[in-house]
Order: C-alpha cells, then structure tokens, then sequence
C-alpha cells in the first residue's frame, strides 16, 4: 500500500508493514468541488456564448473564483494520511508545512469508532485512538471510510503487541 506513495514522512522499521494507508472519506470533498465544476461550467457558457454582451468578463471571473473554492480542500484533502502499521499509528497532514503524529501501538489504551446516521449512510466515520501516560495524546482518524474494519485492524494489532498475553 504505502509502497505506491511516496511517503517520505514515513519511517519503517526493517521488519514493520504497512496494513492499512487512506485520506479522509471523499465525501467531505465532494461538496466544495461540485459547487465549483458548477461555477467553472457557467463560467465558460457565460464567456463563451456571448449572452451577455460586453459582460462576458463576469463568466471569465467565474472560472478562477471556481478553481480557489476548490482548490484548498482538495489539496488539503490529498495532503492528509491516517496510516496502521504493524508498529505504529500515524496521522500526517499539511499542505505546505506538515505534521505528522506517531504513536506506538504499545502507547495505545482503548479505541472506538463512531458514525453519525448520515455518516453510516455513506460508510464513513471517526476512530479515536486513547494513549497512555500523563500527557495522553487522543489521536482521531477524522471521516475514514469503513471506521469499523480500521478499528477492527487496530484492535487485532493490539492485541498482538498487548503485554498482557
């Protein structure tokens, strides 16, 4: 998986695998793309008919407007990654600085998944990932799609790492 990205944020251990590598669930991009596929379309029919005379400057300014509403979701949707290795959970994101969060699986206490009903709909939701110690980090893998096999995943990797067997 993580083989077919470059990811050079991310440090493997000679014997550590990847399991599983995703974005947040397309769905929390589609909205803002659409609207602006709708302003670019109406844009180049404004400046391409005519139909509006001397006003065809208004359909050309529509295309850029489209582009910027965008744009930013999209890159910062591409930028993100929640990544399950055998070792570790990492969570990277950031355009054009980033932050990566990682945690060792043997740092992790208790996980859950949540859905809304819209989110069930769609197959997609939040794990939370609950650490140990003082300072204790939550990590959120935010809009995952199928957050009950990721979770699921995750607790089998606990359970391999667990001290207690």
């Amino acid at each position: 998986m993580a083989s077919d990205f470059d990811m050079p944020w991310l440090h493997l251990t000679p014997d550590e695998e990847v399991l599983w590598c995703d974005h947040r669930s397309v769905y929390q991009v589609l909205p803002p793309v659409i609207l602006a596929a709708v302003l670019i379309l109406i844009g180049a029919g404004i400046a391409g008919s005519g139909v509006f005379g001397g006003f065809s400057w208004v359909g050309l300014l529509l295309i850029p407007i489209g582009l910027a509403v965008a744009a930013p979701p999209f890159f910062r949707w591409r930028s993100e990654w929640f990544v399950l290795t055998t070792e570790e959970v990492y969570h990277k994101h950031g355009v054009f600085s980033q932050d990566v969060t990682q945690i060792r699986l043997d740092r992790v206490r208790n996980t859950a998944f949540s859905q809304s009903t819209l989110e069930r709909v769609f197959d997609y939701g939040t794990v939370t990932i609950h650490t140990a110690g003082v300072g204790t980090n939550n990590l959120l893998f935010e809009n995952v799609s199928n957050p009950q096999s990721v979770n699921g995943m995750l607790t089998e990797q606990l359970d391999r790492v667990s001290p207690r067997q």
